[in-house]
């Protein structure tokens, strides 16, 4: 009789701690970010002959090691820059006025699921940069609208210029770039 009353006092014991290992995980505090760094994200358009034209930097801070989902409490949403303009292209005529339609040119980037990888940041990098053609003299209510999107996972080094996108321009021998750096906030 004595040792069942010790082993049902083991037993209500080990359950006991059990349910609080379960229970006390569920509601654990929400894992803050490991670093926080500055991205300077440069776009660079390149002429036939391999040098830099125009050359823009945008800055954004990011967190790294939070691996909660989107929508959770603690959770770091994707970093967005939007910058540019909205431009208006005719569309015809009707009723002796003009009708509008109205393009969005600029630069866009979207940062997500930053992470540090063997001394390394990997994260998911969207970038779309988009801009007016000069427009010949035969279409005079029609621009051409310029545009490179790009999206993929990057791994870059800290505290190194990385080249993480280029393409070919379509009307010239040039070419569009981007360009990351990341650096520790302290």
């Amino acid at each position: 009789m004595r040792n069942a009353a010790v082993w049902t006092v083991v037993v209500c014991a080990a359950a006991g701690w059990a349910y609080g290992q379960d229970n006390g995980a569920a509601q654990a505090a929400p894992k803050p970010p490991d670093h926080y760094y500055k991205l300077n994200l440069t776009v660079e358009q390149l002429n036939d002959a391999g040098r830099v034209e125009n050359s823009r930097v945008y800055v954004m801070t990011i967190a790294s090691g939070n691996d909660l989902k989107p929508g959770q409490m603690g959770s770091i949403p994707e970093q967005q820059i939007r910058t540019g303009a909205r431009v208006p292209v005719a569309t015809g005529t009707g009723g002796g006025s003009t009708q509008w339609q109205y393009v969005d040119v600029g630069v866009d980037f979207d940062v997500r699921h930053v992470s540090e990888t063997g001394g390394k940041l990997a994260f998911e990098l969207v970038a779309d940069v988009s801009s007016i053609a000069p427009t010949p003299s035969t279409l005079v209510n029609a621009p051409v609208i310029r545009q490179n999107k790009w999206d993929s996972t990057v791994v870059i080094a800290v505290g190194k210029p990385t080249l993480v996108f280029s393409a070919d321009d379509l009307d010239d021998k040039g070419r569009m770039q981007v360009e990351v750096t990341a650096t520790p906030v302290e």
